[in-house]
């Protein structure tokens, strides 16, 4: 019995790349806009009277959810890159 490998075509790996750029960009984005809601309720918050410590906390948890998500949207992209390429060398 004889053993063909299976060739996909050039632009398989390109096409897997954007897609999952695209899906981990949306992801990104919506996590993102997280964050940009909360810099919202800080201002109206800070328009109310709330105290300093409490707008201070919700500051942090904005720039954690955005520091965090911007880290793993690189990691992401890095580990797609990395398995594009590897399927390109395939």
């Amino acid at each position: 019995m004889t053993e063909t490998k299976h060739h996909k075509a050039w632009w398989a790996p390109v096409a897997h790349f954007a897609a999952h750029t695209v899906v981990g960009t949306l992801i990104f984005l919506i996590i993102g806009s997280v964050a940009v809601g909360l810099s919202l309720l800080i201002r109206f918050l800070e328009t109310v009277g709330i105290p300093t410590f409490t707008l201070q906390v919700i500051s942090f948890l904005e720039h954690t959810i955005t520091v965090v998500d911007a880290v793993l949207y690189l990691v992401y992209l890095g580990i797609t890159g990395y398995r594009a390429v590897r399927e390109m060398l395939e």
